[in-house]
């Protein structure tokens, strides 16, 4: 394939153009007088949001010069969301200033690299000034006002989230689905959680759901095959005084399960039989409720099973989809602490959130500490339920972000006095453009709300109070953290780096190569 190759000079209008294409309706979501964006996604299906990750990966043009800008553009701004699940908008709107202030820079005779140099340096002090200012969660009221921020001032989800967080923490899983009602639907499963549900239709009622209270538990790597070995566990249960068991185990074959099913039936032993053939699930459900696996490699479990070998468990409820294993909260396990500190240290090492055994180790640790909520997002139209799911997603990524590092001013505040407190330490051709940055989030928001900028960017200037802002909601001046206008230290922190990321791709580099595009449009009209 042929490729086209142009130097910055002859595509500098380009560049600004797709910087402007990606940049403006997506800053325009910003504050919750902020809009909407209509749009059509990969499928053809129209749709709507306020979300600005969402947007942005709707957005593809056919030019091929500014698709790739756009591109890059996307894989920053995508990074911020990964890693902090908000702050979208507010990086493509401050790398776009970047970006601009950057090639005015240049074309003014700086060296792209000492541009650089200025950018990170900028990024090391904002960052570390930010960091004075952060206030750690104190109790719900701080959630509850990070969510209604993210969830553009929608109270109703912001209280959902406060109940949602109280359940899962900071590692549980939230699993985000469009229910079937007008009114949305918050399902609680604390407890561990394994995606393996009822083993067979017998054990279960007409709603293919069973639960027991207080039950032993056998947790094995063994696949109990031979009706002795069914005969010994339910034996051991009733001698010890129980006439319910849960049965956790690789699999149930051979002349066992129907031996289980008919014990069962006839309400001799009740049990539920739960699959699982990973064995790091199965240490980690045993250290959850406070023992052991009883392996395979141990010897027989006829020769060996007592009721030593049972856990007790408060609470199992087994459906199609999944089994919850509750435990006694009250109860001491230092072991659990000790196995989920080894997980998170693991996390840390992969570091990439995207990477599969990244994801695998958040599901453990997940089941490890708080279980799991559904949201069954409800809404009049297939396009209302869509959108509100995405700021249920928001408000609970901030509040996580928010009880990980605390949090800080927010509406622009925290960023506009940081700069202000490092600008004698900028080099004076590069205080315009950090000027700009710092006024780039009030500006926006002033713009999304019809005032004038200039104007509310004097009023904060005139301050002595680090943080006075503007309330977008009331249309007045007030110290914003009373207000309950905060945003995630993590999620400022992301924007900072990921927008200079962005800016510096594209202003270190002056040659970009792309397809031919009349290659490409006659090799589709030969396919």
């Amino acid at each position: 394939m042929n490729k086209q190759i142009f130097n910055y000079g002859q595509i500098k209008e380009k560049i600004l153009h797709a910087v402007d294409l990606v940049t403006q309706p997506i800053a325009s979501t910003m504050s919750p007088k902020g809009s909407n964006c209509i749009y059509v996604d990969d499928k053809g299906d129209v749709r709507y949001s306020n979300d600005g990750v969402t947007i942005l990966n709707s957005i593809s043009v056919k030019d091929e010069v500014e698709n790739a800008i756009i591109e890059i553009l996307k894989g920053g701004a995508r990074k911020t969301n990964i890693e902090a699940g908000d702050g979208t908008s507010s990086t493509l709107l401050i790398s776009s200033i970047l970006i601009k202030e950057g090639l005015r820079l240049i074309e003014n005779g700086h060296n792209q690299m000492d541009v650089r140099d200025q950018l990170l340096k900028f990024a090391e002090d904002m960052k570390a000034e930010l960091s004075k200012k952060v206030v750690k969660v104190k109790d719900d009221k701080d959630i509850k006002f990070i969510a209604n921020i993210s969830a553009s001032n929608n109270e109703a989800i912001a209280s959902d989230v406060v109940k949602i967080i109280k359940v899962v923490g900071q590692d549980g899983q939230v699993m985000i689905d469009r229910g079937f009602n007008t009114e949305t639907e918050i399902l609680e499963d604390a407890g561990f959680v394994i995606r393996s549900g009822v083993f067979a239709e017998e054990l279960a009622n007409k709603q293919l759901q069973t639960s027991m209270l207080d039950v032993p538990v056998l947790i094995t790597d063994k696949r109990i095959y031979y009706k002795p070995e069914a005969e010994r566990i339910l034996q051991t249960v009733l001698d010890a005084g129980y006439s319910e068991v849960v049965i956790v185990a690789s699999d149930f074959i051979g002349e066992a399960l129907p031996f289980f099913i008919a014990n069962h039936i006839n309400n001799k032993v009740r049990v539920i039989l739960i699959q699982e053939k990973k064995l790091n699930i199965l240490e980690d459900l045993a250290i959850y409720l406070g023992g052991e696996v009883v392996s395979d490699k141990k010897g027989s479990l006829v020769d060996k099973i007592t009721i030593a070998n049972f856990i007790m468990s408060k609470k199992v409820f087994s459906d199609p989809a999944k089994s919850i294993i509750a435990r006694d909260k009250k109860e001491v396990n230092k072991e659990l602490d000790r196995r989920v500190a080894v997980l998170r240290r693991e996390m840390k090492n992969i570091g990439n959130k995207q990477d599969p055994e990244y994801i695998a180790l958040e599901k453990r640790i997940s089941s490890l500490t708080t279980g799991m909520v559904t949201i069954k997002v409800g809404g009049a139209t297939p396009l209302e339920i869509i959108e509100k799911g995405h700021r249920y997603e928001d408000a609970i990524n901030s509040s996580r972000c928010a009880l990980r590092e605390g949090y800080l001013p927010g509406a622009g505040v925290a960023i506009f006095n940081a700069f202000y407190n490092i600008k004698k330490n900028i080099s004076p051709d590069y205080v315009r453009m950090f000027n700009k940055v710092a006024e780039a989030n009030i500006r926006q928001i002033a713009t999304n709300c019809g005032e004038i900028p200039d104007m509310i960017i004097g009023t904060f200037l005139q301050s002595e109070n680090d943080n006075w802002g503007y309330n977008a909601v009331t249309g007045k001046f007030e110290d914003v953290i009373k207000a309950g206008i905060i945003e995630p230290f993590i999620v400022v922190k992301q924007v900072i780096t990921n927008a200079i990321s962005i800016a510096n791709v594209i202003l270190t580099s002056k040659f970009l190569i792309v397809p031919d595009v009349e290659e490409l449009i006659d090799n589709k009209e030969n396919k």
